[in-house]
């Protein structure tokens, strides 16, 4: 590595973990100050916001990281246009865009590292954030290993199960609501006291159960002491498993969820949507280091508050054509991957013409 490179680099860096360290500081007092009162009126140890923030910490970074990157682009190329740098490399037949091409390199190596902690680290924290804010906040005890509350599965064909709890070690379900509907109407509901599993014959036993039935506008009614029903879809394991928003999911995990969705007929849309978005956010990263560093080369006058100030406004129009784009592909206006990705096609293409019109 050339020593012009290893200087860029090293003003990129210095720039970004500032930028990191000071991003994470405010978001962490801003939070804190909207939800503190909440600790407070539950009467929660001071380790509860503590360990709140601290699994908290790695879904901030990886939030705020294009805001750091693209400040920390500016800076070290908005430096480099102030003091003719570029000019004197042309003058000395060292191509301009040589230090964005080094900044392209480390933005390449942040965005991996970036889904890679988004893969392995980010997931758990959230989880382990929620477990903190049920225990002390919403006041649900400690999660238990062995026990599941309140899970809703759609098993496909119309039928839903509502699970009040559920014991994995006893594979024992309690207060049960099986319903089944045709269109928009039902035609079945099932209510149980109790569910087992029968593992010698892969089926589910109901006890004490209620059930009523529709057809032709006719309703029956019907109690038995115990129903065996057969849900191919459903095994132990999933009923056991705690329901996980996407931010909580890693992208294996997320796909697997997309295709047993769609192997039992449901609606993936959103979910699709959401595992493009893994991969899209991440490499966001890349895309706007390379449109702050073409956007520095073009402008002749960027100081740091300048630059900081150009970075939220950026990042901003940023986060909301994201968004806005996972809108339309949750609406299905766009497709789940054109959702996902458009605000990365649009800033890569406004990069390209930058760079075209940047003048060394």
């Amino acid at each position: 590595m050339k020593t012009l490179d290893r200087k860029t680099i090293r003003q990129f860096l210095i720039v970004l973990l500032g930028a990191i360290v000071a991003f994470l500081a405010i978001f962490v007092i801003v939070d804190l100050v909207e939800n503190l009162e909440d600790f407070i009126d539950q009467s929660a140890p001071w380790k509860a916001p503590v360990l709140y923030y601290l699994y908290y910490a790695p879904f901030i970074v990886v939030l705020t990281l294009p805001v750091a990157m693209l400040l920390a682009s500016l800076s070290t190329i908005g430096q480099m246009t102030r003091d003719n740098e570029l000019l004197a490399m042309k003058a000395s037949g060292i191509s301009p865009y040589r230090p964005i091409r080094a900044l392209a390199g480390v933005a390449l190596i942040v965005t991996v590292l970036a889904f890679a902690v988004g893969e392995t680290v980010v997931p758990k924290a959230n989880e382990k954030k929620q477990m903190v804010l049920n225990e002390y906040v919403n006041k649900r005890g400690p999660v238990s290993r062995n026990e599941t509350i309140n899970r809703a599965l759609d098993l496909g064909e119309g039928r839903m199960l509502f699970v009040k709890r559920y014991n994995a070690q006893q594979r024992l379900g309690l207060d049960i609501t099986l319903a089944r509907s045709e269109g928009v109407e039902l035609v079945r509901l099932v209510q149980a006291q109790r569910m087992r599993y029968q593992p010698e014959r892969d089926r589910w036993a109901l006890e004490d159960v209620e059930e009523r039935v529709w057809r032709e506008g006719q309703e029956s009614f019907a109690t038995h002491e115990r129903l065996v029903e057969t849900l191919p879809a459903l095994t132990p394991e999933e009923l056991a498993k705690r329901r996980k928003e996407p931010e909580e999911m890693g992208f294996a995990e997320l796909l697997d969820y997309v295709e047993r969705g769609r192997a039992r007929g449901r609606d993936v849309r959103r979910s699709v949507v959401d595992l493009h978005m893994k991969v899209a956010l991440p490499f966001a990263n890349f895309i706007i280091v390379l449109f702050g560093a073409s956007l520095a080369a073009v402008r002749r006058r960027t100081g740091l508050a300048v630059g900081f100030t150009v970075s939220i406004l950026i990042c901003f129009v940023y986060y909301g054509v994201i968004r806005t784009g996972q809108a339309f592909g949750y609406n299905g206006d766009l497709s789940p991957a054109l959702g996902a990705w458009i605000g990365n096609i649009i800033f890569g293409l406004l990069s390209l013409f930058f760079l075209r019109r940047a003048r060394f």
